[in-house]
């Protein structure tokens, strides 16, 4: 299994890096960490696609011989020695950047600073000093080993690389030959009928008579017991296989059902949203938008419907990308729509804390929704705590329906 340089560069370098340069930056120890997160893998998978030439492999190579592979060692030493180091290294840099990005440079920087919240010349200045840590992460790996255990090494981190990227960023390199997961799967479909490429019947009646024959010979058995006539035999499979029909007819008008509980929408752009309610926010949203008549005011709101978040905290469980990504779906396909985002709790417990969590939570939707792709500048979040409730507090019921993320469109 190959090393994944991202997991090294992570422990050896971006912490200790994001500590040192933010000060130099002027920006938060922490918006720097987030930048790093997508420039690192960025910038590696730009050698991995230069390494796909032995032109390409051996330009790195070069670059990499270029550098005090031992002082790039020692970060804390390289910012604590004065202005002049790194100036160097931003000069270093500068130069691979520009040899792994060359015109798209300003895109790289653009999505980042986006991402991040940075400024876009702290971004620039940031991509420049890590470029040379990347280097000198892989010339340690490949000190004495030759070209050929280079390229091996650099196609080994393609799916590292493709899990690791933001989304855009691969579509803005064309890494489109990167193997691995993508971040967001917008090719699920919704069963919209019982024929076409989602004709499941055709499958599951011989499936279920299967079962049914195996579960009637597991219950009848074979030890000591008569042998029974064909006849007999033929008639019970023939019973089974008949309440097994009966029982999947049952369970495909209850699929029927919930399909038929679908807002099954295409947007301009070809995505077909993914298993959005007749009464979801996705339908809601887009009806607005659609509704000329309809006039953005402040006080229309949507409520998500599939948002689950960790309990008492702000972190978003993985089954709400879904939601999420089709809410970043609808605004591509509207561009001139804008959202505020807005969190809510119910009344239980400290309202400081219930107004900190409220807030946490919409900036963290919105941040997923600017990971998506969405310009930052479409947004805007901001945490009400216990205020506005839609339900009585005094019930479990009322309380769930108090604790929500909503939005409304404050252009479209």
């Amino acid at each position: 299994m190959s090393i994944n340089l991202l997991d090294l560069l992570k422990d050896q370098v971006s912490g200790q890096l994001a500590q040192q340069s933010s000060g130099f930056l002027g920006e938060s120890e922490s918006s720097v960490t987030s930048a790093l997160g997508s420039i690192m893998p960025s910038l590696l998978g730009s050698v991995v696609q230069k390494s796909t030439t032995t032109a390409g492999a051996q330009g790195i190579l070069d670059l990499i011989g270029t550098l005090d592979l031992e002082s790039l060692g020692d970060i804390s030493g390289l910012f604590g020695s004065g202005a002049s180091n790194v100036n160097g290294l931003l000069n270093s840099g500068e130069g691979i950047v520009e040899s792994l990005l060359g015109s798209k440079t300003k895109g790289v920087v653009d999505l980042i600073s986006n991402l991040s919240g940075m400024k876009n010349g702290a971004t620039s200045s940031l991509l420049k000093l890590a470029a040379p840590f990347l280097l000198g992460v892989i010339g340690k790996q490949i000190q004495g080993k030759g070209l050929s255990f280079f390229t091996d090494l650099m196609m080994g981190q393609k799916s590292f690389v493709n899990q690791a990227l933001p989304v855009g960023m691969g579509s803005l390199l064309n890494f489109a030959d990167f193997s691995g997961t993508p971040n967001v799967n917008t090719n699920i479909k919704t069963p919209t009928s019982l024929s076409g490429e989602n004709n499941w019947m055709k499958w599951i009646l011989p499936i279920l008579l299967g079962v049914a024959i195996l579960y009637w010979l597991g219950t009848k058995g074979c030890g000591d017991k008569t042998v029974e006539t064909t006849d007999t035999i033929s008639s019970e499979i023939d019973s089974a296989a008949m309440k097994a029909i009966e029982d999947a007819g049952t369970a495909i008008d209850s699929m029927n059902s919930a399909v038929e509980k679908l807002f099954q929408y295409k947007l301009s752009t070809g995505f077909e949203l993914v298993n959005a309610a007749n009464d979801g926010i996705e339908s809601k949203i887009i009806v607005f938008i659609e509704d000329k008549s309809k006039e953005v005011d402040k006080t229309t709101w949507f409520d998500f419907d599939r948002l689950l978040f960790d309990t008492n905290k702000a972190t978003l469980q993985p089954e709400s990308q879904e939601q999420l990504n089709n809410i970043a779906q609808i605004l591509f396909a509207f561009p001139g729509v804008k959202l505020k985002i807005g969190g809510y709790t119910d009344n239980t417990g400290d309202p400081k804390a219930n107004q900190r969590l409220s807030t946490d939570r919409a900036f963290n939707v919105m941040n997923e929704l600017v990971k998506l792709g969405v310009d930052k500048s479409r947004l805007g979040a901001e945490g009400y705590g216990d205020k506005f409730p839609v339900a009585d507090n005094s019930t479990e019921e009322g309380r769930q329906q108090n604790r929500r993320i909503s939005v409304r469109l404050t252009e479209k």
